[in-house]
């Protein structure tokens, strides 16, 4: 029996094998390439591999406004600062 799931480890559709005539259940995602078979008698995890996710920035909103000052430059008139 085949059963659609969501992937444990990108949250993708995957598909869960009931293998009843070897007593086990695999697991497998082909977006991420997550794999796990478990046997059904004794729980035992007999072969398992789950790459890593690849890491997004999150994405950083722009801020609604901008408050805008005016930079205050000083000059130098005949070696006396002026502001």
């Amino acid at each position: 029996m085949i059963e659609s799931i969501r992937c444990p480890n990108c949250g993708a559709i995957a598909e869960r094998h009931h293998l009843a005539y070897l007593a086990q259940v695999k697991t497998q995602c082909e977006k991420c390439d997550y794999l796990l078979v478990m046997s059904t008698r004794s729980g035992q995890v007999l072969e398992s591999y789950a790459p890593g996710l690849p890491c997004e920035p999150p994405h950083i909103s722009k801020p609604i406004s901008l408050r805008i000052m005016p930079i205050r430059n000083t000059y130098l008139a005949n070696g006396v600062a002026i502001s």
